[in-house]
This record gives structure tokens, C-alpha cells and sequence, in this order.
């Protein structure tokens, strides 16, 4: 290994699947090229109905299963291990930090840090659902600033300004502590005392997208997982507001299975009819779980614009992340949703399905497989990290 590359191990554990790959990340002229070198995805079995306790039992062993596939298929050590969550294993909340003073002060870094700091304590101590105080069961696993204002403007460039007004636009990423726990209770327990960090789907796809290919100034990120969706807005070129709502691609299985009698036969129908392969009475059936899918999943969408809290508008640019066969599906749901249309004041919103080829200039494959786009955009964010 030359002295400019680092092995580094991903995984990305979203609602109902874990995948785990080792990568190298070398430092080249043209940039950042990132080499997978194994990689390995599980998918839970599909439940007709979620417990709790089961759910977060399959994934722990999910886990320890692709963890166990990828050392024994290479043999680097990793210097860093970056975990990806999707939801529902983490929350988000937006919170608004105000500095004012009569005299001219200066925004600093070391005043910027104190006064997050303080915020964050302050949140911590505030109750829960369960009317306990979030320092007693949860972790702030990330930290954004999505945006500082100095005197009521936005600016890019705060530090060593004078000003009477300070402004902090504060995303906190909040998972608790049992998840944590266990999770990385896992992962050390193959890897020894190697650095975790932890981030989530939206926003590594963001830095992903913002330092490695192109993002609109103004889009939504939405990551369609297996039982949760995840959405998040992007404004100005920064990350925003992040919701989730519990719909994923195995409800349009459970759909389909209402017709089919089978979980299983409902997977090979939907292949099947992406592949243009069913007799017109199973397209028939298809499409009628597709529309009932399509309603529900774009009725929960709806209800996170209406909320309003990026400015009641749907931007005309949509970046989606999801399982392939479900490309077509979540493309044409967005594109032809007059209501996000009419939001967005657009006649049309261009949606961009997140695949490999996105990041193909920095990315190699050791082997014949297809790289895991959620794979390749986690390695891309720990890169920054290192």
C-alpha cells in the first residue's frame, strides 16, 4: 500500500438491510479514487408486521454477518470504519442559535464552537417522548451547521467580521444510546479500537454529490428504504431540514402480496414487470398495487412540503436513492406528481435516480459486481474525514 492510500471499512445500515464493503482511498492527481475492494449487502426477510425487538435483533445480526464476509474476503486493516444510518435508527432537529449584543463583536470560530456547544447541552437536558431528559438515552452522533448569518445575511465566510447579530442555523443528529451501543459493540468486536464515525444516508449523499459529482443549489435528497423514507432539502447550497415518514419499498410488497398470497412471489412479480416479462393479467395486478403504493407514498411525501419548513415549494431538483428495481417506480411517481409540480412552479422536476455512474471518475471496482451506490457514497464521505 503506497503512502497515499488508506484502507478504510463502510457500512450503511438502513431500515431493513445492512451492506459492508473495505475500500481504498488514494489520493491521485485527477483526485479522490476510491477502489472497493470487497463488498457485501443483506436484506432482512420481509415482516408482514414489525417488532421492534425482532427488527433491531435481525439487524445486529445482519451486521455481524457482512462484517465477518468482508474480513475474510481481504485482508486490510482499516484505518477508519464509517457507519451510515438511515432511518428509522436516527432523528434529526434543526435548532436556531441567536448571539446579539449592543457593541460590535467579532464571529470567531472559538465563539462559533461555545456558542454550539452550549446549545447542544442545553437540547440535551430538554425531555423526550418519554418525558426523560435526551442525555439519558440518546447520542449526538453529528453536528452541521447548515447556515450563519451575520447581521440578518447569510454569508459563507463569517469568521473575523465584526457585526452586532449572530446567527446559527444547528442540524443534531440524535441516535439512541442501545443502537449505538450495540452496533459498535459489534463492529469492535472484529476490528479492535479502530476510530468510528457515524453520519446519515441524506447527508453523505449530500457531501458525496457536493464534492465528487454535481448537486443543484436547490434540490431535495430523498433515500427510499425499505420501511422509511427519508427526504431532505438542500438550499443556497446548504443541507437543510431532514424529515423521514414510514413508508419504504417493502410496503409496495406487502401490497402486492395482498394479491399474490406471497411476500416472495410479490419480489418476483415486481422483477418481472420491470423487466417488461408478465402476462397482461399480472401487469394488471401490478399496477393496481402500484397505484395504491403510489398514493400512499406520495401522500406522505406531500405532508412534508405542506409542513412548510423549506418555504411550502418543491425544489425542481430531486436527487433519489433506492433499490434499482425501483427506479422507473420512484422516477415517474415524482415526475408526473402535479402537486410537487405546481409547489415547485415548474413545469417539470428533473429527478436523478443515485447510482455508481454518478461517481464513476472516482470510483474502481475489484470485481465483477456492480459497485453499492450507498457503499460508494459513504467511502467518498469518510475520504473527507481522514
Amino acid at each position: 500500500m503506497s503512502s497515499t492510500s488508506t484502507a478504510v471499512a463502510v457500512f450503511d445500515i438502513s431500515s431493513s438491510s445492512v451492506g459492508g464493503a473495505h475500500a481504498l482511498i488514494e489520493q491521485q492527481k485527477e483526485g479522490t479514487v476510491v477502489s472497493l475492494l470487497v463488498q457485501e449487502r443483506r436484506d432482512s426477510a420481509l415482516e408482514e408486521e414489525l417488532d421492534i425487538k425482532k427488527f433491531v435483533d435481525n439487524t445486529a445480526k445482519a451486521l455481524e454477518v457482512v462484517i465477518n464476509h468482508v474480513r475474510t474476503a481481504d485482508v486490510h486493516h482499516p484505518k477508519l470504519i464509517q457507519v451510515v444510518l438511515g432511518s428509522p435508527w436516527y432523528n434529526s432537529f434543526t435548532r436556531t442559535i441567536r448571539y446579539d449584543k449592543n457593541t460590535l463583536f467579532s464571529c470567531t470560530p472559538r465563539l462559533v464552537e461555545s456558542l454550539v456547544d452550549k446549545e447542544i447541552a442545553a437540547f440535551l437536558k430538554e425531555s423526550g417522548e418519554d418525558g426523560e431528559p435526551l442525555n439519558k438515552g440518546f447520542k449526538v452522533v453529528e453536528q452541521q451547521i447548515s447556515q450563519i448569518k451575520l447581521n440578518g445575511y447569510e454569508t459563507a465566510d463569517p469568521y473575523g467580521k465584526k457585526v452586532q447579530a449572530l446567527e446559527i442555523i444547528l442540524t443534531l443528529t440524535l441516535v439512541p444510546d442501545v443502537v449505538v451501543d450495540r452496533f459498535q459493540s459489534i463492529i469492535r468486536k472484529s476490528y479492535g479500537a479502530r476510530t468510528i464515525t457515524v453520519t446519515t444516508a441524506p447527508y453523505a449523499m449530500f457531501v458525496a454529490l457536493r464534492d465528487h459529482g454535481t448537486i443543484d443549489n436547490d434540490c431535495a435528497i430523498i433515500d427510499v428504504g425499505e420501511e422509511v423514507t427519508d427526504i431532505a432539502f438542500v438550499k443556497n447550497g446548504v443541507f437543510s431540514h431532514s424529515h423521514s415518514f414510514p413508508v419504504g419499498t417493502y410496503e409496495f410488497y406487502r401490497t402486492l402480496s395482498e394479491s399474490t398470497g406471497s411476500s416472495v412471489e410479490a419480489r418476483a412479480l415486481v422483477e418481472a414487470y420491470r423487466l417488461k416479462k408478465l402476462s397482461p393479467g399480472s401487469v394488471r395486478t401490478v399496477e393496481k398495487a402500484l397505484q395504491h403504493f403510489s398514493k400512499v407514498w406520495q401522500g406522505s411525501l406531500q405532508e412534508v412540503v405542506e409542513e412548510g419548513k423549506y418555504g411550502f415549494q418543491f425544489p425542481a431538483q430531486c436527487y433519489v436513492a433506492s433499490d434499482t428495481h425501483f427506479e422507473s417506480i420512484f422516477t415517474e411517481i415524482i415526475k408526473n406528481d402535479s402537486y410537487l409540480i405546481h409547489s415547485a412552479g415548474t413545469k417539470e422536476i428533473k429527478t436523478y435516480f443515485i447510482s455508481a455512474e454518478h461517481f464513476s471518475h472516482n470510483v474502481r471496482s475489484k470485481s465483477t459486481e456492480i459497485p453499492d451506490p450507498a457503499l460508494v457514497v459513504g467511502a467518498l464521505f469518510a475520504e473527507r474525514l481522514l
